[in-house]
């Protein structure tokens, strides 16, 4: 009896957690920012922030480097102008400007689709932080691997293992606003053996009320009138 009250509790709470998943992908427009932290051994993906509205060119920054995205055109800002990021052709010499990173980006909204299904198991915090609901839990193989893996060359190949945790945060509204993960990576890689530790947040504020204003040079260098 006792193990199918524990059963059917942790069920609701993972459909607590669908429910808050499925908002976060019907959002139109908010702020965000996703910051990746990785440890000695292997760089991370790039930290990036932005502003997102539905239908719209995306709005993104890293560091000191400020562009758009829309669709496969990325443009970035030089100076007063703002020019078309190439991505470098198959042996070619590669462009070493961070705008590039902007092809890769995933928006939050899209980082936190099916959210609840990364979890071994989630359970929800006796207490509020700052009026959010906070769940916590493990995360599984393909939980952990989606957070700390770059997608690099050879990575796939090699003899690793993900481990991880993360906590979720959900306002009064029910709208997911903040998510923290935690992930080790260890094993065998071509260069070597592997032990990592990976970060990644993700913040959303100004939910439904962003609004993304593109230059009119923007604009032209995305049609391709630059």
């Amino acid at each position: 009896m006792i193990a199918t009250l524990v059963i059917a509790a942790l069920a609701l709470q993972n459909e607590e957690l669908a429910q808050a998943a499925k908002k976060a992908t019907e959002m139109e427009s908010y702020s965000f920012k996703v910051d990746v932290k990785a440890g000695k051994g292997k760089k991370g993906a790039p930290s990036y922030e932005g502003k997102y509205q539905k239908d719209q060119p995306i709005a993104l920054k890293t560091g000191t480097t400020e562009g758009f995205k829309k669709g496969a055109v990325v443009v970035a800002k030089e100076g007063e102008e703002y020019k078309k990021v190439e991505k470098p052709k198959k042996g070619a010499k590669k462009d070493a400007s961070p705008a590039l990173a902007f092809y890769d980006v995933k928006l939050p909204h899209e980082l936190l689709e099916g959210l609840e299904k990364s979890f071994e198991k989630v359970e929800k915090a006796a207490e509020k932080d700052k009026d959010c609901t906070v769940w916590s839990g493990p995360l599984t193989a393909e939980g952990s691997r989606a957070v700390a893996s770059t997608g690099a060359k050879g990575e796939a190949k090699a003899n690793l293992t993900y481990t991880g945790t993360a906590k979720v945060w959900i306002n009064a509204q029910g709208a997911i606003v903040r998510y923290e993960a935690s992930v080790d990576v260890k094993g065998d890689s071509a260069k070597g053996e592997i032990n990592q530790h990976v970060t990644k947040t993700i913040e959303i504020t100004e939910i439904g009320s962003t609004k993304v204003e593109v230059p009119e040079a923007a604009k032209k260098a995305l049609e391709g009138q630059a």
